[in-house]
């Protein structure tokens, strides 16, 4: 899984640095349509400015967030842990057979393929990410899921 491991940081890091690139522009335009000459209310009514600033101190925080995700990114190698923990990248097979990939990390919610294999990154706060923390390769867990309970083992941690 070393091998594996490598690529899906690799292709993780890429994938950061370009939503931190466009989310960085984003937030910039809304930064300039809140203190835009353009924005300013023509009657009481106008919301126009306010809005802006909503959707840009929103931006803001979200790439804040964005920037810390991808400096833990950047402090990840390629030596891998042996339980499931932030960092982990673990595969899984349920009750019925399938399996899936996952990366756990600070915050979840993406996923990108890499040499074919599609990628999940969970957050380690996630139910799934905080039902298999801890567990190494070989254990077992239920975890309840939108289809019901299922239960996953944990085929390998690297």
């Amino acid at each position: 899984m070393g091998l594996l491991r490598e690529r899906v940081l690799e292709v993780l890091r890429g994938t950061l640095t370009r939503e931190l690139d466009a989310l960085g522009r984003a937030t910039a335009m809304a930064r300039d349509e809140a203190t835009s000459a353009e924005s300013r209310p023509e009657n009481q009514y106008d919301t126009r400015a306010l809005e802006a600033s909503y959707l840009a101190a929103g931006q803001g925080e979200r790439l804040e967030d964005l920037k810390r995700l991808v400096a833990w990114a950047q402090t990840l190698g390629p030596e891998a842990p042996s339980r499931v923990e932030a960092g982990a990248l673990v595969e899984l097979e349920d009750d019925r057979g399938r399996t899936r990939t996952l990366l756990v990390a600070p915050r979840g919610g993406m996923t990108f393929d890499v040499d074919g294999r599609s990628i999940q990154v969970v957050s380690a706060s996630s139910p799934l990410g905080s039902a298999l923390g801890g567990l190494e390769e070989g254990e077992e867990e239920e975890v309840d899921s939108p289809d019901g309970v299922a239960c996953w083992t944990v085929l390998s941690v690297g």
